[in-house]
Order: C-alpha cells, then sequence, then structure tokens
C-alpha cells in the first residue's frame, strides 16, 4: 500500500502514458468502469499496480503542484471555466473571453498562464478535444468532421493536428482502440 501512496504522490499532477502503454490502461480503465461490488475494489487496485510499473516509462503532465486559488481568484477563474464550457463549440476569441473576465486580452493571457500553467489556446483546445472523445467515444455521430466541427474546429485539418497532438493518437485510430479494448472487457 505504501507503493501505491507514493506513486500516487509522485503523480499528482498527473501521468502521460506512452501510446504504446495506453492499451493496456485503457483496458484496466475499462475492466474498473465495468466492475460490481468487490470486484471493483479489485480491479482498481490492479490498475494503480499497471499505472505504478509503467510510472518508469512514462512521465508526469505537471511537475508542481495544482495551484491554489484564492476565494476571489477562484470565483474568476470558475466563471472564465463556465463560459468557455458554455460556448467551447464556437470560434472564441481571445478579446471576448478577456471581456468576460473583465481584463485586457495582454492581462488576460498572463492571469490565465499564472492560475492553469497552460495558454488560453491549449485550454481551450484541450476542452474541445475531450468534449470530442466523449462525443467519439458515445458512438453517436454521423462522421469525424461533423464532431469538430460541433468542438469548435472551423477545419478538418486543424481538429485532425490538434486531436493527434493532445491524445497521441488520430481520431479514427482513438475510436478504433477504443471500441477495441470495450469488446475486451465486455
Amino acid at each position: 500500500m505504501q507503493i501505491i501512496k507514493s506513486f500516487l504522490h509522485l503523480n499528482k499532477g498527473g501521468l502521460r502514458v506512452s501510446p504504446v502503454q495506453t492499451d493496456l490502461v485503457i483496458q484496466k480503465m475499462l475492466s474498473v468502469q465495468y466492475a460490481k461490488n468487490h470486484d471493483l475494489i479489485i480491479h482498481f487496485l490492479q490498475l494503480l499496480n499497471v499505472l505504478q510499473q509503467l510510472q518508469a516509462k512514462s512521465e508526469p503532465l505537471a511537475v508542481s503542484a495544482p495551484v491554489a486559488f484564492s476565494e476571489s481568484e477562484g470565483i474568476r477563474i470558475g466563471h472564465i471555466f463556465n463560459f468557455l464550457m458554455q460556448h467551447y463549440d464556437r470560434n472564441i476569441t481571445l478579446e471576448e473571453v478577456a471581456e468576460e473576465a473583465h481584463m485586457t486580452p495582454q492581462a488576460f493571457c498572463r492571469y490565465f498562464k499564472k492560475h492553469t500553467r497552460q495558454t488560453f489556446v491549449s485550454f481551450l483546445n484541450e476542452m474541445r478535444i475531450n468534449e470530442a472523445c466523449k462525443k467519439l467515444t458515445s458512438g453517436n455521430f454521423e462522421n469525424i468532421s461533423a464532431v469538430a466541427y460541433t468542438c469548435g474546429f472551423n477545419s478538418l485539418t486543424n481538429f485532425n493536428r490538434v486531436f493527434k497532438s493532445v491524445m497521441g493518437y488520430a481520431p479514427k485510430s482513438y475510436i478504433e482502440n477504443y471500441f477495441k479494448n470495450v469488446e475486451l472487457v465486455g
């Protein structure tokens, strides 16, 4: 148990798993998702064990502790996040979100980077890709292009480039791997 505690402490900012290792991790995560009763605990511990073993071959997502917000900063950043979640599906300009935060674009960029450790564009792209992944794995979509446009991307080429940089796979490969792993567990 101490090994798992140590692993969790070292990786509290997240852990990037290489594409080669992703299939195994997805399989273990899905086994946790579909487990019931006591099996849930067993599968969860197996997942932690696999992640701990892969740690030497992986890299942390963040090297420092998560950012702590004061109450007023938390309210402001929460307002920004809510705005982005409500409008990620359309073109959002830096000026528009800065105005929403009652800041100049330059001040907003500094503020956002300080509090999220990401640029505004990187954060928005990751949010959009996260929403795209939800749509793609639901199986309820017309085509990849439709998902790209409904998630706020204005071109399929840009969507494919950003998707691959964030997820490590092209969208089509991501879908194939996801459903292959679902079949293994189900």
